[in-house]
């Protein structure tokens, strides 16, 4: 590891925290986004573990309905394990620039949803037939692209949450599908010693950033804010498409 590649990593999960702590999401969809275009794909996403998890364990703390959620969600977050562990296998078995693009095609999806404030909405008695189907999909996109449950997010907005509800049910999936994805890319020999250090050196910036993300929170305008970040998303999700399909 030399200090260019520390430098790389140091500002990326820096960037990230500061949107996790300012908007509570973004935080693996940013920093993979960043990491993409220096590293390779499969050495990028050994670096979310760490700050992932610490991250997520911090997130899903905060809050008076962990086992409702736990319980009510389950189907979702179980099913995501196992597109989890068959999309991790996929992603060391493909070739990295498919998926890189694919990476860029999410995040564009993402951002532009964002941008155009499309709010998509689900009734409730229809929850568990969608569940098992949102999960599978969105774990097989986070072990391909290490774009984190990134549907899994819009399927809970979907659902109507109250804003408390959200945070902690999105923690929670991601805290779940972040040990399912650290023991996937284990049995895929990713997880080594050097992957582990990089990645908890990762932690010292995230937190940094998160600390700046909540101060900043307070002072700007939240949808401004979100809009900024879907806008630098946008032109990072390009960006990888041309890269690797072009």
């Amino acid at each position: 590891m030399d200090i260019g590649l520390l430098v790389i990593v140091a500002v990326a999960f820096l960037i990230a925290g500061v949107i996790k702590g300012a908007i509570g999401l973004g935080l693996p969809t940013t920093a993979i986004a960043i990491l993409s275009l220096s590293l390779g794909l499969r050495d990028a996403v050994v670096a979310l573990i760490v700050p992932s998890l610490c991250a997520n364990i911090w997130q899903v703390l905060h809050g008076g309905e962990l086992m409702k959620l736990f319980r009510r969600f389950w189907l979702l977050n179980a099913s995501a394990c196992v597109g989890i562990w068959l999309g991790t296998v996929i992603l060391f078995r493909v070739d990295p620039s498919l998926l890189s693009g694919l990476l860029g095609v999410v995040i564009v999806g993402y951002a532009s949803m964002n941008l155009l404030s499309i709010q998509p909405r689900l009734p409730v008695e229809q929850e568990r037939l969608w569940s098992p189907g949102v999960g599978f999909t969105s774990g097989l996109l986070t072990g391909t692209t290490g774009s984190l449950l990134m549907p899994v997010a819009v399927y809970l907005q979907a659902l109507g949450l109250e804003k408390e509800q959200f945070v902690q049910a999105i923690g929670l999936s991601l805290l779940i599908g972040t040990v399912a994805w650290a023991g996937a890319l284990f049995d895929q020999g990713a997880m080594d010693r050097g992957a582990i250090i990089l990645s908890s050196f990762a932690l010292g910036p995230t937190l940094l950033g998160m600390a700046a993300g909540i101060w900043l929170r307070q002072r700007i305008s939240q949808d401004l804010f979100r809009r900024i970040v879907s806008l630098s998303l946008l032109i990072l999700g390009a960006k990888l498409i041309y890269s690797s399909w072009f």
